[in-house]
């Protein structure tokens, strides 16, 4: 299975081990629950479905790789207690709380979450003196003598042994107990994945070039060389960085992340080709159109190239309006939530407010409730608000403040349709540049695929459709 499919399992799993019968009991008894073990090679995601999971069903997340765990961090500390046994006392050895239990007790605590997922990476890579502690746990649900709470369930990953020499074989009697479930790497799955992530435009299209490129592993004599859907996407988080610094990106970079010589070179050809096309711009665009005959002499490849440009000039403009929109919705969400008793222009009143706020946010990202790019947007909400109160007691004290706010609210989103018609111009013109290339086909159907299936500009097509997009969207449903 792919490993969205897995994803989809999980979720359908946890679902049955966590519902009851109308007595209270469990419906699955918890010791038919088998932990799942998703077997799969390195960097296709497992890890990340367990957040994108742990996120959509609103259950906890406790995430350990077990090569960093010895014995005694799992089972716990020993020690030594005084017990009476047929009336005499004895030494005892008892342990400590495990560390991995003990773990899902504080996020319990801190998140008010009853359920949850244990996720155990690495699990076929452990040292021999914890795989008996393994063996316990998969069987018992249980490190030592201290039990999982109830409505956890387990789920370990693990490598096949081609993919990590560290890796132990798991015998039947282990197999026997989980779940099993085998993930392949799938680049149609990925590229969706991708799209709603803001991969970089350069690495989707080149992918789309050169599918046998997403995971690829060759052996040679000089060892295992290697390309990895963990690779691709790190590859994107830092190309987008360099690029918005405007640092030089040299060839041998991409060797990096792309642990193949071949696929790096031919990747590293890509990215230029994709680099002297420009910014992506207004620019750019008129350019191209002053210069048909350019277009028309366009490689395939080119086009693609040309198209994942012009999407990302898109792309990059559309994500800053969704962004900007998402802040006012919560900037009016945050004003209502002000009490009716709390004076703002009491200063008082207003510091322990925000006060407050401001530590609860942190609280929760102490523990991971919300991610880091949600806390830094809530955070700059926070201090937007607290701008808008300043000046409100400088500007119009005559009104409520929720009534100013909302004025000042509505103002901004006005602004912000404006700029999207701006968007939907550059979408059009965008259209017209491939529409001249005689190889564009294909660089036309991913632009409407990822202009559809990208979340910042997939929210302002369905908001204000572009005649263009509208018409080749079309055009692709008639092709299913």
């Amino acid at each position: 299975m792919n490993i969205q499919e897995a994803k989809e399992e999980i979720i359908r799993t946890l679902r049955a081990y966590t519902r009851r019968n109308d007595d209270g009991s469990h419906r699955i008894p918890p010791e038919k629950q088998r932990p799942l073990l998703l077997i799969g090679p390195p960097g296709i995601g497992k890890t990340a479905i367990m957040h994108q999971i742990a996120r959509e069903t609103g259950t906890g997340l406790v995430a350990y790789a077990m090569t960093h765990h010895t014995r005694q961090s799992a089972i716990g500390l020993p020690m030594i207690t005084r017990r009476e046994y047929g009336g005499q006392e004895y030494s005892v050895t008892e342990y400590t709380m495990s560390e991995i239990v003990a773990a899902i007790y504080e996020t319990m605590a801190a998140t008010g979450k009853t359920s949850g997922i244990l996720f155990l990476d690495e699990i076929n890579c452990v040292s021999e003196t914890l795989a008996p502690v393994m063996l316990q746990l998969l069987q018992n649900k249980t490190f030592g003598t201290h039990a999982l709470p109830e409505d956890w369930i387990i789920v370990a990953a693990g490598n096949p042994p081609e993919y990590n020499k560290s890796v132990r074989e798991m015998d039947m009697a282990t197999l026997d107990r989980v779940k099993n479930m085998d993930i392949s790497a799938d680049l149609a799955v990925w590229q969706e994945y991708a799209r709603q992530n803001g991969v970089h435009p350069a690495i989707r299209t080149y992918l789309e070039v050169f599918p046998d490129h997403f995971y690829n592993i060759t052996d040679t004599d000089r060892g295992q060389l290697f390309v990895t859907a963990r690779g691709w996407e790190d590859l994107s988080c830092i190309l987008l960085s360099y690029e918005e610094d405007g640092e030089t990106i040299g060839d041998e970079f991409f060797r990096q992340y792309l642990q193949h010589d071949e696929i790096a070179r031919s990747f590293a050809m890509y990215y230029d080709l994709f680099r002297s096309f420009g910014g992506g711009d207004e620019t750019l665009v008129q350019a191209m159109l002053r210069q048909p005959e350019k277009l028309e002499a366009l490689t395939a490849t080119e086009c693609m190239a040309l198209a994942a440009i012009l999407f990302h000039g898109v792309a990059v403009a559309a994500a800053a309006r969704s962004d900007a929109l998402t802040r006012l919705d919560r900037l009016s969400q945050l004003s209502r939530q002000i009490p009716a008793d709390c004076n703002m222009a009491n200063e008082e009143h207003k510091l322990r407010w925000f006060a407050k706020n401001r530590e609860a946010l942190s609280v929760r990202a102490a523990h991971k409730v919300i991610v880091p790019e949600e806390e830094f947007r809530e955070r700059d909400v926070l201090d937007r608000l607290e701008k808008d109160v300043a000046e409100w007691l400088k500007e119009d004290r005559s009104l409520p403040f929720r009534a100013y706010e909302d004025g000042v609210v509505a103002r901004r989103r006005e602004d912000w349709e404006r700029r999207s018609l701006e968007i939907l111009d550059r979408v059009e013109e965008a259209y017209r540049v491939l529409e001249q290339c005689p190889q564009g086909r294909s660089a036309l159907l991913y632009l409407t695929t990822d202009l559809g299936g990208d979340p910042a500009t997939g929210e302002l097509m369905e908001k204000h459709p572009s005649p263009a997009w509208m018409r080749y969207n079309q055009e692709l449903l008639s092709e299913v």
